[in-house]
């Protein structure tokens, strides 16, 4: 297990500093009551930010499928023909990725039945749904608005009953009916949501022009909620969003006055400013060296994450040093940055270089050349199942290729594919993890140029080879810890934020930043929200805390 502190937070005489997210309405552009909404509930500002989690007060309480928001902080209401019309500072976009092909959720107060003495089981009935009539439509520029097909557009404020511990960029499986909830407790109707918070689901696929026609929008910035008859009350509009994330370099400024950074020799990697591209370097006379970029984040063996970039070979050949006549590789992927940057580590072995996921190719010295998605564990032991681990093709000269690196966590293995100009330039390349594989902790990019010291004699190789590299996309999971807030609650510290599966987390608090001690139990990630309490009183002085995560293999 690595740890690692993927958030951090200062707290000094309650003062916080907290993100809000961009994936929710952000300001209110106009707001029309209508007749008939429910009395007081006329703060437009209600809908803006995340979906209400607690209902504070005497009778309040953590927001869940069966104890909705009702306070008038928390809602605003649309009464006959009443609208709503709110902006999202970043655009909602109509993403192949986005889980049933939903583009964003409207959040209301509606809240299911429940039918034994404890009110925590359901028949799957739902309340504060009053028969109303209702129309979504967008915009992308907020002149120019488009209906969503009302055949297809759920009526609002419906199903899914909001789940304040869930995750509110998911939504719940649009196939599911009230009656697959009846007889269901609070947990078993999180079961059927899978980690979603819960809302109604729209698509910009259904947007249609005043005629009725479909009308393509790849994005839109405003949303607006009418009431047609009865009222609806709003809590919160959230953008859906991809399960991963994304981070992509194209070259067209300086990687090195980014986030990006050169380790061992860095005449091996050339910024063509003209060009827009990365010049490579990969010769193993020289030590390890890398041109890489940290990812905040510790992917393991439980994640799904890959590469894909264009790589044009200017020359290669293996072989090159008089002592070291053998193959050796060019490689370009997933490494640990702790372990790599040791003296002691050592790629020309096979044993030496642990916590490595990569794009290899060894060109031919007589046995054959070959591709192959390199897989390394933490004790070191080079992964290999066999022969179909690897491919035996020569790469192309002067071509530009496409090359795609991806592990899937479900299959447990690496896949590795190459392109040019849509042609596979080889067989597809997958490579199993074996039974007796233990673990991978990576949390670094890095193109790579690794030194030939430190082989067998009888076997050692070498390398010089010449490239460009471009456009390069990274498909990461989230951040183990986003939307983090804090609070004092019945003068206890208190901070929530959305957890991921597979971490455990800790409060941690300091008054010197020198010495760190928990202030919570260890909680395991669920994938939903999750809340962090001090067991300690607030104290008087001064006080700072931290999220400490645990990845678990």
């Amino acid at each position: 297990m690595i740890r690692f502190r993927p958030w951090f937070l200062a707290v000094a005489t309650l003062f916080l500093v907290a993100k809000v997210s961009a994936q929710f309405a952000d300001s209110v552009v106009s707001y029309s009551p209508g007749l008939g909404g429910s009395p007081g509930y006329t703060n437009a500002a209600s809908a803006l930010g995340a979906p209400a989690r607690f209902t504070p007060g005497l009778y309040g309480g953590p927001v869940d499928p069966l104890n909705p928001p009702w306070q008038k902080s928390q809602l605003v209401s649309l009464g006959t023909n009443g609208a709503i019309t709110l902006h999202f500072s970043s655009p909602i976009t109509d993403a192949p990725g986005h889980p049933f092909g939903l583009d964003f959720l409207i959040f209301g107060n509606s809240g299911f039945v429940a039918t034994n003495a404890t009110y925590d089981v359901t028949g799957g009935q739902l309340f504060g749904t009053d028969a109303v009539s209702t129309r979504v439509s967008v915009s992308p520029d907020g002149v120019t608005f488009y209906t969503l097909d009302p055949a297809l557009a759920p009526t609002v404020n419906s199903l899914y009953p909001t789940d304040g511990s869930g995750n509110f960029f998911f939504p719940v499986n649009p196939a599911l009916h009230s009656s697959d909830f009846g007889g269901k407790s609070v947990d078993g109707i999180r079961a059927l949501y899978s980690g979603s918070g819960g809302g109604m689901g729209f698509d910009l696929a259904w947007a249609q022009d005043a005629s009725g026609h479909p009308v393509h929008l790849s994005s839109a910035q405003f949303v607006r909620i009418e009431v047609l008859d009865g009222h609806a009350d709003i809590d919160a509009v959230a953008a859906v969003e991809v399960p991963s994330r994304s981070i992509t370099e194209d070259f067209s400024s300086d990687p090195t006055r980014g986030a990006w950074n050169l380790f061992g020799d860095a005449t091996l990697f050339h910024w063509n400013s003209a060009a827009g591209n990365l010049g490579v370097t990969w010769d193993s006379s020289h030590p390890n060296s890398y041109l890489r970029l940290p990812l905040q984040t510790i992917l393991t063996r439980n994640d799904d994450f890959g590469v894909a970039f264009d790589l044009t070979l200017n020359d290669i050949a293996a072989g090159v040093s008089a002592a070291k006549p053998g193959t050796f590789q060019i490689a370009i992927g997933f490494q640990n940055q702790a372990d790599a940057s040791r003296t002691n580590f050592i790629r020309g072995t096979g044993s030496d270089s642990p916590n490595l996921v990569e794009f290899d190719f060894f060109p031919d010295t007589g046995f054959g050349p070959t591709v192959w998605p390199g897989i390394f564990p933490t004790n070191g032991t080079m992964n290999y199942s066999g022969s179909s681990d690897f491919s035996v093709f020569d790469l192309p000269v002067g071509a530009l290729m496409r090359v795609s690196l991806q592990f899937s966590a479900a299959s447990r293995s690496a896949t590795l594919s190459i392109t040019t100009n849509g042609t596979l330039v080889g067989p597809i390349t997958t490579a199993h993890l074996a039974t007796n594989f233990t673990a991978f902790d990576v949390d670094t990019f890095a193109i790579a140029s690794y030194t030939d010291a430190g082989q067998d004699p009888s076997g050692a190789g070498s390398i010089l080879a010449h490239g460009i590299l471009d456009n390069i996309a990274l498909t990461l999971p989230r951040e183990a810890v986003r939307f983090a807030s804090g609070s004092l609650v019945s003068n206890q510290w208190q901070m929530s934020f959305l957890s991921r599966t597979n971490w455990t987390y800790v409060l941690e608090s300091t008054s010197n930043f020198n010495t760190w001690t928990n202030a919570s139990p260890v909680v395991s990630g669920t994938g939903r929200f999750l809340d962090l309490v001090d067991t300690n009183q607030f104290p008087a002085d001064r006080r700072f805390y931290r999220i400490s995560g645990t990845r678990v293999n």
